[in-house]
């Protein structure tokens, strides 16, 4: 083979190899994790600087009151590699070796959670009556309708609810809002779709906003 043709079959072989790396996209968001991952995730939460607070902004979306009704303040997703990165910024004493050797294997969920605010209309006062002593605790999980896809429908594995109470609230709950946490089986996501989280309040609104895995971790 002449050194012209040789250097023809290198030229036609990287075009083919750059065609098929930008055909193929590199996933930023994987599972399971690797060692590599891992690692890095773990090194980013023990950072606990603004890189470590940018890493949670860009899986959180916000959302304005609306003029009545219940508040869906926030609407945010957490990967495994996520959720690496909180267990490194809550360790007092960063071990990133054992936290490898810990996590390597280990089968993390995938979460969604809705945050809810209290408002003056929701969930308002109950119709008068002179029976009753005390005003129904809302009823968060069953008041909000939560529905997350990927072309179609994922269910979750399990829902908790968690109370956000504080002392500045006028209500006699005591409660300023909640988290609605729904867990699924992250097998069942797929990395290369985008995730559309659809919440429905129960004063018939509904907040929509889609998550493109492939930005995040």
């Amino acid at each position: 083979m002449t050194s012209r043709a040789r250097f023809a079959l290198f030229t036609s072989l990287l075009a083919l190899g750059l065609s098929i790396s930008i055909a193929i996209p590199a996933f930023a968001f994987e599972y399971p994790l690797s060692t590599t991952a891992i690692r890095e995730a773990y090194m980013l939460g023990s950072r606990k600087d603004f890189k470590t607070a940018d890493f949670f902004t860009k899986n959180t979306h916000t959302f304005p009151k609306p003029d009545k009704g219940a508040h869906i303040a926030t609407i945010g997703v957490e990967t495994p590699y996520g959720q690496v990165v909180e267990m490194g910024q809550a360790d007092l004493n960063s071990d990133t070796q054992g936290a490898e050797q810990e996590l390597v294997g280990k089968e993390f969920p995938f979460f969604v959670r809705v945050g809810v605010n209290l408002t003056d209309t929701y969930p308002g006062p109950p119709p008068w009556n002179p029976r009753a002593f005390a005003w129904p605790m809302p009823d968060f999980k069953r008041d909000f309708e939560i529905r997350v896809s990927q072309d179609k429908q994922i269910f979750p594995e399990s829902t908790q609810v968690y109370l956000f109470y504080s002392d500045a609230v006028a209500n006699i709950f005591g409660i300023s809002g909640a988290l609605i946490e729904l867990q699924f089986d992250t097998e069942k996501i797929d990395p290369g779709d985008d995730l559309t989280v659809s919440v429905h309040s129960p004063d018939d609104q509904t907040v929509e906003t889609t998550f493109t895995l492939a930005s995040l971790r």
